[in-house]
């Protein structure tokens, strides 16, 4: 299991964090996400013989969300 903190721009509020823990945990692969709209942090928990680092950046990219 490995886990990533990512800093991200764009999250303003508590259903910017729903929005982007819901999509990552849906993936197969991904054990647990975690997002903070205050810090734009977000961790993930996952499997990285079923996602890739990119994959999980990819699903917050089409969430609207800007990687830093």
């Amino acid at each position: 299991m490995k886990n990533i903190k990512i800093k991200t721009r764009g999250m303003h509020c508590g259903s910017c964090e729903m929005l982007v823990k819901d999509s990552l945990e849906e993936l197969e692969g991904v054990e647990k996400a975690d997002a903070n709209f205050k810090s734009g942090i977000i961790e993930v928990d996952f499997d990285e013989g079923k996602i890739t680092e990119k994959d999980v950046m990819e699903i917050i990219k089409s969430e609207g969300y800007e990687i830093e």
